[in-house]
């Protein structure tokens, strides 16, 4: 606690009155004494007053949704195509001038790879994912997620070599 001494002179002085009254408005008073000390003419009001140092203001804490461990959630493999999708979201954000989040969530990149999503019509059904995200960046995130998620079946390629195996 700290202490400080004011002074108003009894026969009333405006500015030390408004004086007294802003410090008494900005601080958490505690006590205040006062005494009339008498010296004639120049008789005054002393005003011992008790108040709280205020504590700086904590920072306000930040809202924070439960923040979720995707290396935690997903198995090993997933967590390899998420760990790549969010690099991918990070270009597209960049290139864009956007924060990542607006691209794609954390929970709509995983979700993105726990179903395994390949098409425009899977994309879409994803939460938040409507038709500006669906024109902006179904694309190149589809193109990345059928590499993954469907591998070629079609036949190998022929080298131009001649397969011996049908010799006799």
């Amino acid at each position: 606690m700290r202490y400080q001494v004011l002074s108003i002179p009894a026969h009333g002085d405006a500015e030390a009155q408004a004086e007294l009254d802003r410090f008494l408005a900005s601080r958490r008073i505690v006590h205040v004494e006062s005494h009339l000390v008498e010296a004639g003419p120049n008789s005054y009001w002393s005003f011992c007053v008790g108040y709280l140092v205020a504590e700086r203001p904590k920072a306000k804490p930040t809202f924070k949704r439960n923040q979720v461990d995707y290396k935690e959630v997903l198995n090993p493999d997933d967590f390899a195509v998420f760990s790549q999708l969010r690099e991918l979201r990070r270009d597209l954000a960049k290139r864009d001038a956007v924060p990542p989040y607006q691209v794609f969530t954390n929970e709509q990149l995983a979700s993105l790879v726990t179903r395994k999503v390949t098409t425009k019509s899977a994309l879409a059904s994803l939460e938040g994912v409507g038709p500006s995200r669906l024109d902006k960046y179904a694309v190149p995130f589809l193109r990345f997620l059928k590499e993954r998620f469907q591998p070629e079946t079609s036949e190998p390629e022929m080298s131009g070599e001649v397969s011996h195996s049908d010799e006799a």
